[in-house]
């Protein structure tokens, strides 16, 4: 051990390596040879970092998932034939088939090989022949379950003869098919020719803005994390401290003893490590059921980035041996014992305001001029959002001290108050350091909750009544059937009211015959109007008609009024070049001379029939006229018969596989915000759970450090209720000082957003109030958790010496 003597000569380098390698040794051997005490102390440094560096492992396998999510995705992407290839014996018909069962997406593709060297998708063996089925292992399970009876009637003729490999799919519980069919005879209308599976294009990078929101995003959601370790690290420094001294006795200099608490440190953060790493390997594979909006990932692919899991393993143990030194510079440690220096200065208000003053200042201009354009003004957003974030947190520290300094005469009474309220004042930096961290999380994540309720709120306004809507694009359904599909449809189980109608395009005849004689792309190449023929029943559902019978006609200018309409008695070309897969002369037909205005329903309506359009009957317009129309049936459902979107989805497969079914909040971002919504209040809610273990780690260090005092105040006959209660405060009033201002910034942020976006204020009390109940079960729980510890040190042999 090296004694520091004045007159000894300076150590050469390897010495002084030795002596480095020496002193950190020794403590990491107090840190596992000390005891009991020692142990306990370790496993809770230990476990405290090993919650962080687990959340830290599994943020750096997020680049990991992402690229085998999107590697797997290239692998089952199609690759066309070249335009006008013929077929041959290395080419495939494929039709994408898009659905859902119960909210739960159900992703298909129909297949028919054109030769014997057809491609195979990822994760096959070989196709699927007619009348057969290539199913993942989660579509199987579900069609077995008594749950899929009704997925099973959409396939009534197909017999299950393979089962999709992992090299197929998304994600463990996606619910994917390939169906073999002889029915696919030519590509267009929905159908391609394609001549392998697997996109070897070059790889999808981020714009420079992008980054920087994934950065801003991942600091604000990781600093709660690097502040847990932090304090994490620094558990049982009293005892520490107090066993420092005693080496000081024995000869030790100051410069030994840090380097043996740093050594004690160590051991701790690389126990921290082994922990992490154990909860990371046991996290990942329950991660791997989870799925959020079509993502999710395999076991096999939650690994950790080797250079960003580097940066980890070797910032933890650093940032111990770093927090352990600075803490010691406050210490003066002697070798008769532990003089702590003298309070530190009260903490400065004003340098704290700047941060959020500055990031209100970049927002105000666009709060004023409305929401800007362009890399600029969201790099102005996104910087003036982090500002005001971190301004928060900069601001808890000199709100804990300040507030706690006051409640000292604050007359609230009550022992258990003031014991409380003492040992913050003793100590409050531990306090703010663990609140100061979940500021961040919490008011960013009601920020954007109220933006995203917002939108969806405006959103459902506009939306209006549900439909459900059926189509056939491209000529899946011939206009001769489709009076068959109303009817079908008509029938099903659940529906209360069907309204069929056929669309598709037209152009001035004019323009085609230039078309006809001008090289491709030569001069402008107007809108072509869109064309809906239906009874008058089912025009109603677009427009208001007024008077209507067969042979009528209306033109509808959409509610933005960007798409022109031809004039009455215009000659038409239906079906015109670029809407079609053939080749054939478009029909012509000329708009009835008596065609009158209608005016558009408000909302309520498919986004698709927003747009300008001509309104025909079938007198006015004969169907069949259009020669690849889109048949669709508008459809109301009864909301009291169970499952009678499923009724109606196996009544249009079993027409054509290719009919989409569909209601009007699939097409929108209800779901998907609402999904987000809930993840964002599940991450806060996490935050507030890991920020507990590091107050309950804390509290229970605390009370290891003060059990002579406990002791004392037993053998002086304190109750226990009033120490109880002392804890309960002491866990209580930081985290009502942090979530305040939390919540005040994040109500505040998300109002000022809105108003740049220009969205209705709408708070979401549902995520308030499951954030505050967290955070006031985290109190309790901890409490109850501290309570045995606390019971067990309150014994009068506590206070013996030996």
């Amino acid at each position: 051990m090296s004694a520091g003597l004045p007159g000894a000569s300076r150590p050469g380098r390897g010495a002084t390596l030795r002596r480095w390698g020496t002193d950190l040794a020794m403590g990491a051997r107090f840190a596992v040879t000390g005891g009991r005490e020692a142990w306990i102390r370790t496993a809770l440094t230990a476990l405290g970092a090993g919650l962080g560096v687990a959340v830290l492992l599994l943020a750096t396998a997020v680049p990991n998932v992402l690229d085998a999510a999107t590697a797997r995705q290239r692998a089952r992407t199609v690759v066309p034939a070249a335009v006008g290839a013929e077929a041959s014996d290395r080419t495939l018909l494929t039709a994408p088939v898009g659905g859902a069962y119960r909210d739960l997406p159900v992703r298909g593709r129909i297949l028919t090989a054109e030769g014997p060297r057809a491609p195979v998708p990822p994760g096959l063996s070989r196709l699927p022949g007619p009348g057969e089925m290539a199913v993942s292992p989660a579509l199987s399970d579900l069609l077995s379950a008594p749950g899929g009876t009704l997925l099973k009637e959409r396939f009534p003729h197909l017999r299950i003869t393979a089962t999709i490999g992992d090299a197929g799919l998304l994600f463990p519980g996606e619910l994917l098919f390939y169906q073999g069919s002889d029915a696919l005879r030519r590509p267009g209308d929905g159908i391609e020719r394609i001549t392998a599976f697997g996109d070897r294009g070059d790889p999808f990078r981020a714009a420079p803005l992008m980054v920087l929101i994934i950065l801003v995003s991942c600091v604000a959601l990781l600093a709660p994390v690097a502040v847990f370790i932090a304090t994490a690290v620094r558990f049982g420094g009293e005892r520490r401290d107090r066993r420092l001294a005693a080496l000081r006795l024995v000869g030790a200099d100051r410069a030994t003893t840090a380097r043996i608490a740093a050594g004690e440190a160590l051991a701790g953060a690389l126990f921290g490590l082994l922990t992490g790493a154990a909860l990371f390997l046991a996290g990942r594979i329950p991660l791997t059921g989870i799925s959020f909006s079509g993502i999710g990932c395999f076991p096999s692919d939650v690994l950790p980035d080797a250079v960003l899991a580097g940066c980890v393993a070797v910032a933890v143990p650093l940032c111990s041996v770093g927090v352990t030194l600075t803490a010691m510079r406050r210490v003066a440690i002697e070798p008769l014992g532990v003089t702590r220096t003298a309070p530190p200065r009260r903490r400065q208000l004003w340098w704290r305001l700047l941060l959020p003053a500055a990031g209100a200042a970049l927002l105000l201009p666009q709060a004023i001029g409305g929401l800007g354009r362009g890399d600029l003004a969201d790099a102005q957003v996104v910087l003036g959002v982090a500002l005001v974030l971190l301004g928060v947190a900069a601001l808890l520290p000199w709100l804990v001290e300040s507030s706690v300094a006051l409640l000292d005469g604050a007359g609230l009474g009550g022992q258990s108050w003031h014991l409380a309220v003492r040992r913050l004042q003793l100590s409050s930096s531990t306090a703010s350091r663990s609140v100061s961290g979940i500021t961040v999380a919490v008011a960013g994540a009601l920020a954007v909750q109220l933006l995203l309720t917002g939108s969806q709120s405006l959103d459902e306004q506009r939306r209006g009544p549900a439909w459900t809507e059926a189509d056939a694009h491209g000529g899946t359904v011939p206009a001769a059937r489709a009076p068959q599909l109303y009817a079908r449809l008509r029938a099903a189980t659940g529906v209360r009211t069907a309204h069929g109608m056929v669309s598709g395009y037209a152009d001035s005849a004019r323009h085609q015959r230039a078309l006809a004689h001008t090289a491709p792309g030569a001069g402008d190449d107007p809108e072509p109007y869109q064309v809906t023929v239906g009874d008058c029943a089912a025009l109603r559902q677009l427009a208001r008609l007024g008077a209507c019978s067969e042979g009528d006609a209306f033109l509808v200018e959409g509610a933005d009024g960007s798409s022109s309409l031809p004039r009455p008695g215009a000659r038409l070309a239906l079906d015109p070049v670029g809407s079609r897969s053939d080749h054939r002369a478009p029909a012509l037909w000329s708009v009835p001379r008596t065609a009158r205005p209608a005016t558009a329903v408000p909302r309520g309506l498919p986004p698709r029939f927003s747009g300008s359009r001509l309104l025909a009957t079938p007198a006015a317009l004969p169907p069949a006229l259009l020669r690849h129309p889109q048949v669709t049936v508008l459809l109301r459902l009864d909301p009291h018969t169970p499952d009678a979107i499923e009724h109606v989805r196996n009544t249009a497969a079993a027409l054509s596989p290719r009919i989409d079914v569909s209601t009007s909040e699939d097409g929108s971002t209800s779901g998907t915000v609402t999904a987000f919504r809930h993840a964002l209040t599940a991450c806060a809610a996490a935050v507030l759970l890991l920020i507990g273990c590091g107050l309950l780690i804390s509290a229970l260090e605390q009370l290891r450090d003060r059990a002579r005092a406990l002791s004392a105040l037993d053998a002086l006959g304190t109750p226990r209720a009033v120490l109880g209660r002392s804890v309960l405060w002491q866990t209580a009033v930081p985290v009502v000082l942090g979530l305040a201002p939390a919540l005040g910034c994040g109500l505040a942020l998300g109002r000022l957003l809105l108003h740049m976006a220009g969205r209705p204020w709408q708070a979401d009390w549902w995520a308030i109030l499951t954030l505050t109940g967290t955070a006031a079960a985290v109190v309790l729980g901890v409490t109850a958790l501290s309570l045995p510890l606390l019971w067990r040190l309150m014994r009068p042999d506590g206070l013996r010496t030996e």
